[in-house]
């Protein structure tokens, strides 16, 4: 580094950022904007560079950060530069005559617009000399001049605060000094590009699903009914990106400096997407009672719940799992860092930290809700992030788990993470941040108690080691499918390194629940539950159980079977249906017992998933040997279609058609589609005006006009009085000028045969 000044022979002195002779407006209060600059005063020196305007060169910086789709770029009115830290970016200063280096001394100081204790210990307010060496990562350099301009390339540090910077430019030419500070600000983000920032990520398709795409799959249902739904993510999209930071300083008082840190900013963005103890950004609500705001089911993206939340500050109304992870991936994005929807089946909510899921019934077969405070989701949702992990080690770097659903408090608030799926995998539960947690919903151990009465032993009537932690799942790189990404959670179910991890886990587990006093030893009669599978809403259904005698003696055996409606976090909602019967089962015979439901028995009972928890209860008396089994179940909802009539253009209007076929044995009323794309503007709500008959179908008109050309998502969502939670999805491409649509197959629903694709024209289910 170059002396700082005549009088200064220390290179780590900051005296030249300061000019000695500043004309200077007042500094606004931390936030504010800054005045527009100063011109200087007349001076004797004719050869003096004064600073007449700023050129952030918002084209080109934009394509070489990848951040041209923020609309923060290309509004027409105060366009702002975004850039992504650790990489270089050109800035132009208009100039009132030729920049001369001999003569011209020119230095840069940037700070944080919300910094609360704005210096340079803690990164909040760096000083770069052009043309000089820095200690702190950053510098600037001279590319170009004109008579009328200087072009300057300013590469900030890869670990530089993320957030919005103001910085002013100073001027020293012989004795006399000015200052130039800039009317806008710009944004600095992380760097998935940059190999020395925490979040680099290999692969630039890598990058561009979970960096840069606007338009994802988030799966939902069973196990055994996995349904993939679109989400509009819209993280380019007006006010998100101010949303986002508004979140992180405002609402989870993270501090300036620690926005350097993704590991800080990903447990914060964790915190602070839900409400409970901080008024984030979303109310969860798991009642089924949503007057006042808006049901889960009928958000399709993220972009209105972060917009409407950033206009009011207040908490929007309502979320659920899958909402509260599609706007923690906008949220992440946004900022850089790369993000992921993950789905977990047959989650498991452990809710004293034991890593077993303890259920307990009465003689019916009923679940004793007072005793039950653990539960198994249907489906959960929550986020991979990628990053370092300076704080454990090198081995833990890669995935790490967060999630923003209000489950349990951690360190004293509802938040959950960073965990790093490498110390899940090994059941290293002692590693920051909420391991067991995870480790548990991916994992645990369920267990199946029969409550006698008080002071009475319970009866272990069955345990289950594998039903937890099913196709965690998440959108593919580059492709509409579905990617199993299960075995970065856990070992598969029961090999030798699964249990291995999971005693080892429970070893260190400081409360850990009796669970092993089995009955299994009692083999002579045998219970195979069943049900059926891929059942479309209005079908009637069947659940049975098959029973075999092994033995050379008859058995007398009481069978009862269970229909609940469930919600999908696991909770009763309405009872069905139950069915009784005593089975004399013959020595080495075979006996069913079969169960049915009518869609009029089920219909009025549904939850907002459509789930059933299906339960089994068997005792063979001779032997007081019982069996228990359970299982979820979702009928399927049929699907929209979507279809452009004609060309799709940038800038062009484009009419496209929404259907949905009626799949209930009853009319549809008060029928609404709901259509969203990313990258096209304000969502198209269509009320139909007249029923849709039994076996009938509902066709709507809409138009759309794509802002940018590229590969594009449309999503369409329809709801009604007795059918809801139905979506749809197109992907189309937007040329610039050439029309061209690329669609997939010829636009019909066809039912997925394999798990990990579905049609992209339509929402088939896996």
């Amino acid at each position: 580094m170059g002396n700082c000044c005549s009088a200064c022979k220390d290179s780590s002195c900051f005296a030249w950022m300061f000019p000695q002779k500043l004309n200077l407006p007042p500094k606004p209060e931390t936030g504010g904007m800054v005045p527009k600059p100063v011109t200087p005063l007349e001076t004797e020196n004719a050869e003096f560079l004064a600073i007449k305007g700023f050129d952030f060169q918002l084209n080109d910086n934009g394509k070489s950060h990848h951040t041209s789709e923020y609309t923060l770029m290309t509004r027409e009115e105060n366009a702002k530069l975004v850039v992504r830290r650790g990489a270089p970016f050109k800035i132009t200063l208009d100039t009132n005559h030729r920049y001369d280096s001999e003569k011209h001394k020119i230095s840069l100081v940037f700070t944080v617009v919300d910094s609360k204790k704005t210096n340079f210990g803690n990164g909040t307010m760096v000083g770069v000399g052009v043309g000089a060496e820095t200690p702190n990562g950053w510098s600037a350099v001279v590319t170009d001049t004109t008579e009328t301009s200087v072009t300057i390339e300013i590469t900030t540090s890869p670990s530089a605060v993320v957030g919005e910077w103001r910085f002013d430019a100073d001027v020293t030419s012989g004795d006399e000094s000015f200052s130039f500070p800039c009317s806008s600000t710009f944004f600095l983000l992380f760097n998935p590009w940059c190999k020395e920032d925490q979040v680099y990520l290999e692969g630039e398709d890598e990058k561009k699903e979970y960096v840069l795409s606007d338009t994802g799959l988030i799966w939902r249902g069973t196990h055994n009914r996995r349904r993939p739904c679109v989400w509009n993510y819209g993280q380019f999209e007006d006010d998100v990106l101010e949303c986002v930071l508004y979140i992180l300083g405002t609402v989870c008082r993270t501090s300036a400096s620690n926005r350097a840190d993704p590991v800080k900013v990903a447990r914060a963005v964790s915190a602070g997407v839900n409400s409970p103890d901080d008024n984030g950004v979303l109310v969860g609500n798991w009642s089924g009672d949503f007057e006042g705001g808006v049901s889960p089911t009928q958000w399709g993206g993220s972009q209105l719940i972060l917009q409407e939340f950033f206009k009011t500050k207040k908490p929007v109304k309502y979320g659920q799992c899958w909402v509260f992870s599609g706007v923690v991936t906008s949220v992440c994005r946004a900022l850089g860092i790369p993000c992921r929807s993950v789905t977990n089946f047959s989650s498991a909510h452990d809710t004293h930290n034991s890593l077993t899921i303890d259920y307990f019934f009465d003689d019916e077969g009923e679940v004793i809700e007072r005793l039950n405070s653990d539960s198994i989701w249907n489906f959960h949702v929550w986020n991979d992030v990628w990053m370092t992990r300076p704080d454990l080690s090198e081995e833990y770097n890669g995935w790490q788990a967060i999630d923003a659903t209000p489950q349990e408090e951690s360190d004293g608030q509802y938040r959950c993470g960073p965990a790093s799926l490498v110390a899940i995998k090994r059941g290293e539960i002692k590693k920051c941040f909420d391991v067991p947690f995870v480790l548990a919903e991916v994992n645990a151990d369920k267990v199946f108690w029969k409550y006698r009465g008080p002071n009475q032993p319970m009866k272990l009537i069955g345990k289950k080691t594998e039903g937890v932690g099913q196709y965690v799942s998440t959108k593919a790189v580059g492709r509409w499918i579905r990617e199993d990404v299960t075995h970065l959670y856990k070992f598969d179910e029961a090999t030798r390194e699964e249990r291995e991890v999971m005693n080892k886990a429970l070893r260190l587990c400081e409360n850990v629940f009796s669970r092993y006093y089995l009955n299994e030893e009692f083999t002579e009669v045998e219970f195979d539950f069943q049900l059926l599978d891929d059942i479309v809403i209005g079908q009637p259904f069947n659940v049975s159980v098959t029973l075999e005698n092994k033995s050379d003696r008859d058995h007398e055996v009481t069978v009862t079977l269970r229909a609940d409606t469930m919600l999908y976090t696991g909770a009763v909602q309405n009872s069905v249906k139950k069915e009784t019967k005593q089975i004399m089962l013959k020595a080495y015979s075979k006996d069913t017992m079969t169960m049915a439901l009518s869609y009029d028995e089920y219909a009025c009972k549904l939850a907002d998933q459509c789930a059933f928890n299906l339960a089994c209860l068997g005792k063979v008396h001779e032997t007081d040997f019982e069996y228990f089994a359970q299982d979820d179940f979702r009928v399927r909802k049929p699907d929209i279609k979507l279809q452009p009539q004609g060309d799709l253009v940038k800038g062009r209007e484009t009419i496209f058609t929404a259907s949905l076929s009626n799949p209930l044995p009853v009319p549809i009323t008060k029928g609404r589609f709901i259509i969203q794309g990313a990258g096209f503007g304000r969502l198209n709500f269509i009320r139909l005006k007249e029923k849709i008959p039994v076996g009938g179908e509902a066709k709507v008109e809409f138009t759309m006009t794509p802002r940018s050309a590229g590969n594009k998502t449309i999503v369409a969502m329809f709801d009604s009085k007795e059918l809801e939670d139905v979506d749809g999805f197109l992907e189309v491409e937007i040329s610039e000028e050439v029309p061209k649509v690329e669609t997939n197959g010829s636009g019909e629903t066809q039912p997925a045969t394999d798990d990990t694709t579905i049609a992209e024209t339509t929402l088939a289910e896996s």
